[in-house]
């Protein structure tokens, strides 16, 4: 069903207006640090359902759950000391943490965002406009990236208007967003932390603050525990092939690095830099699928992008994106 959708501005005005949408049970999609979300009213079934309805989300991952301060999680999770340390290094920012419901309280996260997992992910984002927004809402916002499930995140309005446009009830245009992949996610249990999904916060910086080591889980399709586990995600339409140094003739590249003579494609980051590469991973795929399709393309090959810093995310990214389902 089309429905109209509203495109504001990240004035006051705009973000006052994005705030009552979400406040009325709507579905505003706003930028964040990591990528555009799509938000909704966490506490609101429906609002709920309509955001895997718009994205065409398997209803067993669930939802990031977004606040504007420190003081609103405990309303929604428990913390132990671990998780204290980390919110007060790493929030607001690019971490999510995921936590033992706090069921003792009038009103809760929706189950449907949840996917009835006792456990919830939640996030305090650093970027203005969200912040903005999340300070007017009544109740925590759900938001998963604003994009078909499946494909390309969004990091720029006019990617999220290609997904969104027709389904939701208003997007914020609020230029690209700065880190460009999305947060990591992070769990503690039984004082040992593991990596959900990684992403610009590594798995060596969150060992420094709490002094444990920890681990990068694998991927479990079959039991998908938080969000961003799916084996098949990050996908374009156009076929990517990793790790080539050269590529086809029919082949469009993404480099990282320069992109070399005669190469058809764009480059991550001409001076190979990870966190460079990582704020234009998605925007550039988008760009080269776009691409692929005008120059009749048969795959995009993509340069090998060391596995350091933003490097293991950018990494993980790719492999899903290339994953056949």
């Amino acid at each position: 069903m089309h429905i109209s959708t509203e495109i504001l501005p990240s004035s006051k005005e705009g973000v006052f207006r994005a705030a009552q949408i979400l406040n009325n049970g709507g579905l505003v999609a706003f930028p964040t640090e990591t990528v555009y979300g799509l938000g909704a009213d966490a506490t609101n079934s429906g609002a709920i359902e309509r955001i895997y309805k718009a994205k065409g989300r398997p209803p067993n991952n669930p939802l990031i759950i977004h606040v504007y301060n420190a003081s609103v999680v405990k309303n929604y999770a428990k913390m132990d000391d671990q998780a204290e340390i980390l919110a007060k290094s790493f929030w607001p920012g690019p971490l999510t943490l995921v936590l033992k419901q706090n069921t003792n309280v009038s009103k809760r996260i929706s189950d449907r965002a949840l996917s009835r997992l006792q456990t919830v992910a939640i996030r305090i984002p650093a970027h203005p406009i969200a912040q903005r927004i999340l300070s007017l809402c009544n109740n925590p916002i759900a938001a998963p990236s604003a994009n078909i499930s499946g494909k390309l995140s969004t990091t720029r309005f006019e990617d999220v208007l290609g997904n969104m446009f027709g389904k939701i009830d208003a997007i914020v245009d609020g230029g690209p967003c700065p880190i460009g992949l999305e947060s990591t996610i992070a769990k503690i249990e039984d004082g040992i932390f593991s990596i959900l999904r990684p992403g610009t916060i590594t798995e060596e910086e969150i060992a420094s603050k709490i002094g444990k080591k920890g681990h990068t889980k694998k991927s479990l399709e079959t039991k998908i525990t938080s969000p961003g586990q799916l084996k098949s995600h990050y996908q374009p339409e156009t076929p990517i092939r990793l790790n080539i140094i050269d590529p086809r003739d029919n082949e469009l590249l993404l480099a990282f690095g320069p992109l070399p003579n005669g190469a058809k494609g764009l480059t991550l980051s001409e001076i190979s830099d990870p966190d460079e590469a990582a704020m234009n991973l998605y925007s550039a795929l988008a760009d080269l699928d776009n691409l692929a399709k005008v120059t009749k393309s048969t795959s995009i090959a993509i340069h090998p992008i060391p596995r350091k810093g933003a490097g293991v995310a950018i990494n993980d990214r790719l492999q899903r994106a290339a994953h056949k389902s």
